[in-house]
């Protein structure tokens, strides 16, 4: 695909999303409906945001956390057999979830691929956090110690959360939603924002501060 009709399809994709998310229907949306859609505008701002790093000081202690691709402190797992972890002491587990599948920031022209959107448990301990999906499904396991930053997407009209972006070492995304416990299609605010509020609380407890 030309860069031109590359981003001619953000642009187109973007605008979608915007409108979903300001009309009052979209909230009452299929989940799926709802995940999908935030992937290839996720690109086009985390591009932004990597394009502009250059001379900021919090890239360079981004650097210096995310030293080497082969420390098993920031090593992925996806796995069909992902569980939470019985050695990381306590766990803060919301049913059901969702998780849409990480892409790398650091590649500009990759398009979004296809995304499948399965319920889960997602679940954070004192080391990571984890997608726990129903059996023979792939999971993941993200170490702390990678997490850059944790985000929360809030609806335009409302200003509720609606989605939860971990940002991890090397341009990796992972994009998590989350639904009511009696009405699994329905999104459920308080467990996103309960959730980025436990990611950032083990985050602070586990990992010192970072020098500048």
């Amino acid at each position: 695909m030309h860069s031109g009709d590359y981003l001619a399809t953000l642009t187109r994709l973007g605008a979608t999303t915007f409108l979903c998310v300001a009309l009052t229907a979209c909230a009452a949306a299929l989940l799926p409906a709802v995940v999908m859609p935030q992937v290839a505008a996720t690109v086009a701002v985390a591009g932004l945001s990597a394009a502009s790093c250059t001379g900021d000081s919090s890239c360079e202690l981004e650097a210096r956390q995310c030293a080497s691709q082969t420390d098993k402190k920031l090593a992925v797992s996806e796995a069909v057999d992902i569980a939470i972890p019985a050695n990381e002491g306590k766990v803060a587990a919301f049913t059901p979830a969702y998780w849409q599948p990480q892409f790398e920031t650091q590649i500009p022209a990759r398009a979004a691929a296809t995304v499948e959107v399965t319920a889960g448990t997602f679940a954070v301990t004192d080391k990571s956090i984890v997608f726990v999906p129903p059996p023979g499904i792939e999971g993941v396991q993200l170490p702390l110690m990678g997490v850059l930053t944790v985000e929360l997407q809030q609806s335009a009209t409302t200003g509720a959360p609606r989605q939860l972006t971990v940002e991890s070492c090397f341009g990796r995304l992972d994009r998590f939603t989350f639904g009511q416990s009696q009405n699994a299609r329905q999104l459920d605010s308080k467990a996103t924002a309960d959730a980025a509020a436990e990611i950032k609380a083990r985050i602070a407890t586990a990992r010192p501060p970072v020098r500048k």
